[in-house]
């Protein structure tokens, strides 16, 4: 780096390989690299390959990702932390044109990392570990008598804790047969005074009684759920480390080797083939897309 000073009239910008701003009224003038390193080893290639539908899903659920992520590193925002965690789970692989339609699959992703314990959820009916005692929810029943009996049944949870409940169903598109996602989510204050009916604000599909515990009505077929234990300390929200719970039978399709050599070949081929987060292709030896990406305040970050 070397600095500029004289009466000439102070530059910024870029000029072949150099970069020229000004600090602190100084001329700066910098060197930047002229060479690419973007690998196309085979790991680094299928990671590429990876990122499309994590995208997916977390633009689906960006609305409710505030919080949801209790331990971010300074500077780190809720979309690098979901991308970080993610790209190293199940892989689910789309094709060019699915992409650029907005396809998604819904998969076993991490949706809330922090200090509180993780709900465990088990079963084709799913249901958590949040015992209910005696409780049998049903129509009549109201907000104080669900918040009495979990935090009289689970030493846990405490009044005041809230319970969200997220599923996301995997549907396809009428026209061109694109798979999409729909997200519905739901959260309950453990209120011992609220008598409101617990059917007026949290649907049966994830505040049900299944044998003595908290969870849902229905069997686990084309969705992914999730509950999420969370709680306010002296202005700072605490959470528990949640993953979605999936129906495997879509997903496995759509991690198999037969969709992963469909989705490459749609790109141009294993040879060049690498995919930008938004989805677009690109040739690795022109560089480019494989670490940028949009944020979700339009910034770029390191994932972790």
């Amino acid at each position: 780096m070397a600095k500029g000073s004289g009466i000439i009239r102070k530059v910024a910008g870029k000029v072949g390989d150099l970069v020229y701003f000004v600090r602190g009224g100084q001329q700066i003038i910098r060197g930047v690299s002229t060479s690419t390193k973007n690998p196309r080893t085979d790991a680094q290639m299928m990671q590429r390959m990876k990122w499309p539908n994590v995208l997916a899903v977390y633009k689906v659920l960006q609305p409710y990702m505030k919080d949801c992520f209790e331990n971010k590193s300074g500077g780190q925002t809720d979309y690098n932390r979901f991308m970080g965690i993610n790209l190293n789970s199940t892989p689910v692989y789309l094709e060019k044109d699915e992409v650029r339609l907005g396809a998604a699959i819904v998969a076993p992703y991490v949706i809330s990392q922090g200090s509180l314990p993780s709900i465990q959820v088990s079963g084709a009916t799913p249901a958590t570990d949040i015992a209910l005692g005696t409780l049998t929810i049903g129509d009549a029943t109201t907000v104080a008598e669900f918040a009495q009996a979990v935090v009289q049944n689970n030493s846990g949870f405490r009044f005041g804790d809230q319970i969200s409940f997220f599923k996301l169903r995997q549907e396809e598109d009428s026209l061109d047969g694109y798979p999409y996602i729909t997200v519905s989510a739901i959260r309950v204050c453990l209120d011992p005074a609220d008598t409101s009916t617990l059917r007026s604000v949290a649907p049966a599909s994830g505040f049900s009684t299944v044998s003595g515990t908290l969870g849902t009505d229905a069997a686990l077929s084309g969705a992914g759920v999730a509950w999420v234990h969370s709680r306010s300390v002296d202005g700072k929200t605490h959470v528990s480390s949640q993953r979605l719970l999936v129906d495997n039978d879509l997903l496995e399709e759509r991690a198999s080797a037969d969709m992963l050599a469909a989705a490459t070949r749609s790109y141009g081929g294993s040879n060049s083939v690498f995919i930008r987060p938004d989805g677009t292709s690109g040739d690795a030896t022109t560089g480019g897309g494989a670490s940028s990406g949009e944020d979700d305040d339009s910034g770029q970050g390191t994932f972790g």
